[in-house]
């Protein structure tokens, strides 16, 4: 009798066993495809970090399409593989006969500076040159404009340049594209004279990184985040930057629909050759001082170390300071508490202006 109780006993046990040894199995299981897919997860996230090296993000800003990514110049979402293209970076005309300009409306980043004589110039920067028709005026070179074209190891494109600006470009080794040397690529304007008529097509400068292998863009981005809501952005407001002469008034105007600033020059709306209006998501108010250097007024300006600034998005303007560690590195703009500006993605406008220039906000 014992006997038997013992088999029943021992039969009762096995099942147990069974039963636990199949949990255990199935637990195993399930385990390892949650590793499994948390694995594949730290993967992907890791793949999109290494694609889109933007530091900070706010909620939402990461679209949810994994086809797009943020382009590195602007933060705007394009499709994978166009992120960091080799920026072209362009010294465009401003006098006053050289109006209207080409494809400025169509930069990523802008430029504005004083050459010389209270005239000033743009510094224009492209992602994708291959989207843009024509580009032009094209002018000489100064050196400031080539240590703002290392900070984003771009192509160089001026016509000739003050002596100080073309042995810097040989000097550290900057792509060159002189149209001195180039002419092949460029043409003449025939509506306009001497020597605001040198222009040069999108294609011809694809041409050129292709001949050169010039495929992907080596700088470190700004941060970006996205737009404030439109129902905490302000109802109006006016940026005004009293360039020397009343040819070079500018004056940016908020749109809070759009969340964007509309360029005013000379007091009438500012188009490109196009007939497009220049617009802008971020406005910065870079402050350098800057002395006459010879008998044509060239100037020089230190753009490495630090000073004084104003960021302008989302249509408020906050102060913060510049600053620069060396040769080749990016400037970076931070407010008052030593955080570094998160911009908005889209357009930016670097309007350089010496101290002792008016600007109202």
């Amino acid at each position: 009798m014992e006997e038997k109780e013992d088999i029943a006993d021992v039969a009762k046990l096995k099942k147990v066993w069974v039963t636990v040894g199949a949990i255990f199995c199935l637990t195993t299981i399930i385990l390892a495809g949650l590793v499994l897919v948390f694995i594949n997860r730290k993967t992907v996230i890791k793949k999109i970090n290494e694609i889109v090296p933007i530091t900070e993000r706010e909620s939402g800003s990461q679209s949810d399409n994994f086809n797009l990514t943020r382009r590195q110049i602007d933060g705007v979402y394009v499709e994978l593989g166009e992120e960091n293209n080799y920026p072209v970076a362009v010294t465009i005309d401003n006098f006053s006969d050289a109006r209207p300009a080409a494809a400025l409306a169509k930069a990523n980043i802008v430029y504005e500076a004083e050459a010389e004589g209270g005239v000033t110039r743009y510094l224009a920067i492209f992602a994708d040159v291959k989207k843009v028709e024509n580009i032009g005026p094209i002018r000489s070179a100064r050196p400031y404009y080539v240590e703002w074209v290392e900070e984003y190891s771009a192509v160089y494109i001026h016509c000739g340049g003050s002596p100080d600006a073309l042995a810097k470009i040989i000097k550290e080794n900057v792509v060159d594209f002189n149209e001195f040397y180039n002419g092949s690529y460029f043409y003449r304007n025939k509506s306009k004279s001497a020597p605001h008529n040198v222009y040069i097509k999108g294609d011809s400068v694809f041409s050129f990184l292709e001949k050169n292998k010039l495929e992907q863009g080596k700088f470190f981005p700004w941060l970006f985040k996205d737009d404030r809501q439109e129902a905490e952005r302000p109802e109006a407001a006016q940026i005004k930057i009293d360039y020397p002469g009343d040819y070079y008034k500018v004056e940016w105007r908020y749109d809070k629909q759009g969340n964007q600033y509309d360029r005013y020059l000379a007091g009438k709306a500012h188009t490109d050759e196009d007939g497009e209006k220049i617009k802008a998501k971020n406005i910065i108010i870079q402050f350098i001082a800057a002395e006459e250097i010879d008998d044509k007024l060239r100037l020089a300006m230190k753009t490495i170390g630090e000073g004084k600034a104003f960021v302008c998005l989302d249509g408020q303007c906050r102060e913060g300071k510049w600053h620069k560690k060396n040769n080749g590195s990016r400037t970076r703009f931070y407010d008052i508490d030593g955080n570094e500006f998160a911009f908005n993605a889209g357009t930016t406008w670097i309007e350089v202006v010496q101290p002792e220039h008016k600007v109202e906000f």
